[in-house]
């Protein structure tokens, strides 16, 4: 069987002859260690590799390396699907580009709203992360910037006119779509900012707004991935930790799930499948994102937070789809290949009968995971996951 036939048996909830194993995420340290070159496949390195490439006007080899990379990280190592990205349109300019600081760091500006975001690669974590903004430095002030120009926006119509952002995603699936399913990612979520949380409750209208604009652009850009030649959407948003969520679930009830049952309306009108991820203890909202809203999958299945396939399992059944739980902040970056072992057979034990199992890592093959227990994690998957 095909990658692609697999991972859509999988979320018909039918048995193939494999459960089907990939990663939303190979960064591109780990694929570069495998392929034996310097690879561009993501993560935080892919992300200064990009603003780099971009100042010396390299965009087309940007893209070339991306689509070869991609694919042959893939293809080597047998996975069974590809999680796809756009690239930068060949119209940039150079002011459209972050200026920067030093080395590692970059300063991100929005002419309109005149707010900004400092960025730093981290070279001992692999992290490409926000460590100031102006939403820190000005609180309230920047965010009713921000909002009043996604307000305006919100009267827009959305279109994607500029077709070569999609150019590195169209060739991926030219090449390798026919026997390697195609995923994306389009989701909304409040963002685990003090700022937004704090804005839940001092000014809900203004949420209400962000997440208006965030449902109309994600529902146009599932369309958009549809032409494109998507299979399914790695969707969803960060909500919780390993202690538990970081609001409470009649939060998600109030401003979420309205909205989410119309992308969901969309999904199922196009026949694309759809995963929500979020890391952490999620618990609290399984009934509702399962029974109500009607996910058909959950992925980012967070073992470090205490989460088990089994009990999801058991409750859920054939309603939805898992995608995960081989553990990467612990198993997949210290763990010996007999431990790998271990963890991969668990896992296909727990979930994989009667389809509707999706092995990946918990989260993504990170920075700091061997890239040989990433293989092993894929032997693994082939020895224990024969139906």
């Amino acid at each position: 069987m095909t990658g692609k036939e697999r991972i859509l048996n999988t979320f018909n909830h039918k048995e193939s002859d494999y459960v089907p194993v990939s990663d939303q995420l190979i960064v591109s340290k780990v694929a570069s260690e495998i392929l034996g070159r310097y690879a561009y496949t993501g993560g935080g390195e892919f992300e200064k590799d990009k603003i780099e490439l971009l100042y010396k006007e390299e965009r087309d080899f940007l893209v070339e390396r991306y689509v070869e990379d991609t694919i042959e990280i893939h293809e080597k190592l047998g996975l069974d699907f590809i999680r796809v990205s756009t690239v930068p349109s060949k119209n940039y300019t150079k002011d459209d580009l972050p200026k920067k600081i030093d080395d590692d760091t970059y300063l991100f500006e929005n002419k309109e709203t005149k707010n900004w975001s400092i960025y730093r690669f981290s070279p001992s974590s692999g992290q490409f992360f926000c460590i100031y903004s102006s939403m820190e430095e000005e609180g309230f002030s920047a965010m009713e910037r921000e909002i009043q120009y996604i307000e305006k926006k919100l009267m827009d119509e959305i279109k994607f006119d500029d077709k070569s952002i999609f150019e590195g995603w169209d060739k991926i699936v030219n090449k390798a779509g026919k026997g390697i399913a195609i995923a994306f990612s389009a989701g909304i979520a409040i963002p685990m900012r003090k700022i937004y949380l704090e804005s839940i409750i001092l000014k809900p209208e203004w949420i209400e707004i962000f997440l208006e604009y965030q449902t109309k652009y994600t529902i146009e850009f599932i369309k958009e991935g549809k032409k494109h030649g998507a299979d399914f959407i790695l969707g969803g948003g960060d909500l919780a930790d390993k202690n538990g969520p970081i609001y409470n679930p009649e939060i998600f009830r109030k401003f979420l799930m309205p909205k989410y049952e119309k992308i969901m309306e969309v999904c199922r009108t196009l026949g694309l499948f759809y995963v929500f991820r979020s890391d952490g203890n999620t618990k609290p909202f399984w009934d509702m994102w399962f029974l109500e809203i009607g996910f058909d999958g959950y992925g980012e299945i967070d073992k470090s937070a205490g989460i088990e396939l089994k009990e999801l399992k058991e409750k859920y059944g054939n309603k939805i789809t898992l995608v995960g739980n081989v553990d990467c902040a612990n198993t997949l970056v210290y763990g010996s290949k007999e431990d790998i072992y271990k963890e991969v057979g668990k896992c296909i034990k727990d979930a994989a009968e009667g389809g509707g199992y999706i092995l990946t890592s918990s989260n993504s093959i990170h920075y700091n995971i061997p890239a040989k227990n990433f293989i092993y994690m894929v032997e693994a998957a082939r020895k224990y996951g024969k139906y």
